[in-house]
């Protein structure tokens, strides 16, 4: 089978953009290829575009901002049948591609010519402009007197009618077979008046266990030096405040400043370094940056007793998958994928979205808890073990695929 993955990226997000999927399915024998619109890494199986295409992308997003018109602009999306990845695939799968690596109105002019598969990561498809409307429920009835036009993807006016009736116009126009990363997604995509007549299919997301294993706990918290009598909190520091308040970030520091310091608590951060000076001598900070070696994620993980992730929407998130998977509890915000994924009380607990006093309370209870920490903890692994392996994850995808084939030979 040849399939072809496309997202905006290879090697930046690559645990959930399809480029492990890509590599999974060359392992298993498939003539596979990717096209991504920036090409970091090195793989001769992997496709960019001129040195041209960026530049342009740049401009038309910064176009596409200030008119309002966002994905409806860029013509990346003509070359992609002069490709040789294109024109050999037997199947094509979308992964993270809008709103402008391939722009609404040419959606239908690719689905069209390959069997489409799209993974939606986010509710973005359902909507006129943004990527997690929240509470807002205008994407139900065609979106309009948006509250909240900086919500990313960002527009200066209110279009955002416009777009909805845009995706309306082209979707009615393509047949896709979607892919739910979670049920919530999928329930969301059922309910959405532009894409509820695509059939989707829930895949949760894979991890492989031989890399993401239980370590020794000790062992981890003496390389970051933590000691055996302190507890260890674990959690993503974005960059830039609009993605701190989509994480959480306000609502978590202030859950921090509640919390008891009866004993020594240390803070192991992922990503951005920098944003929590005012806790230094409170709590010991371990600022880890951007790390993508999996091995020291994984330490990192095991080191901490909990892995607080209280963002105000996700779909199915990577990284507290990846702490289960090491067999660290999960706080989470109750919206969205994330009850989903932790099962709480199961695997750990989920708290009022933006509500700092009951994230407070419950990292508290947790920390001073170790029997029913560890047991949550046990019950995380036993969960990802069960769920979400990796050639479970493949297995689905192919699976699909060839239904996918079946279904429209003879059609195109």
């Amino acid at each position: 089978m040849n399939v072809l993955q496309v997202s905006m990226r290879d090697l930046i997000g690559e645990r959930f953009n399809g480029y492990r999927l890509h590599l999974s399915l060359r392992e298993r024998g498939h003539d596979a290829r990717m096209l991504v619109l920036y090409r970091e890494g090195h793989d001769p199986s992997v496709q960019g575009h001129p040195r041209w295409v960026g530049p342009l992308e740049r401009g038309l997003y910064a176009a596409e901002r200030i008119s309002s018109l966002q994905g409806l602009l860029s013509p990346i999306a003509l070359t992609f049948p002069m490709r040789d990845g294109f024109r050999r695939a037997d199947l094509v799968h979308w992964h993270l591609v809008y709103p402008h690596y391939i722009s609404v109105p040419l959606m239908p002019f690719l689905a069209g010519r390959r069997p489409t598969v799209w993974t939606i990561h986010d509710p973005w498809p359902t909507t006129g402009h943004c990527v997690h409307p929240s509470e807002c429920e205008r994407w139900r009835t065609g979106c309009g007197k948006c509250p909240d036009l900086k919500r990313n993807f960002t527009v200066w006016m209110d279009t955002t009618a416009l777009l909805w009736k845009a995706k309306r116009a082209a979707f009615r126009r393509m047949a896709v077979t979607l892919v739910a990363p979670s049920r919530w997604i999928a329930s969301r995509a059922e309910a959405s008046p532009l894409i509820a007549h695509w059939p989707c299919h829930v895949i949760p997301p894979g991890l492989d266990l031989g890399t993401w294993c239980l370590l020794d706990r000790a062992d981890c918290r003496g390389r970051l030096g933590i000691p055996p009598e302190a507890r260890a909190i674990a959690f993503r520091m974005p960059s830039g405040q609009k993605q701190q308040v989509s994480k959480g970030i306000p609502w978590l520091k202030e859950a921090l400043r509640r919390l008891g310091t009866e004993r020594p608590i240390h803070l192991i951060v992922f990503e951005e370094k920098g944003h929590l000076a005012e806790f230094e001598g409170r709590f010991r900070i371990h600022e880890l940056g951007w790390l993508t070696e999996v091995p020291r994620m994984a330490e990192a993980y095991t080191a901490a007793d909990l892995f607080l992730m209280p963002s105000v929407a996700e779909n199915a998130p990577t990284m507290a998958l990846e702490a289960m998977a090491c067999g660290t509890p999960v706080i989470a915000s109750d919206t969205t994928g994330m009850p989903e994924m932790v099962r709480a009380p199961v695997a750990g607990l989920v708290v009022p979205l933006g509500d700092a006093e009951a994230l407070a309370q419950a990292t508290q209870r947790l920390l001073d808890d170790d029997g029913r920490r560890a047991a949550m903890g046990a019950e995380a692994r036993r969960i990802v073990e069960a769920e979400h392996g990796y050639d479970r994850y493949v297995d689905r995808h192919l699976a699909l695929y060839e239904s996918v084939l079946a279904r429209t030979a003879g059609t195109r």
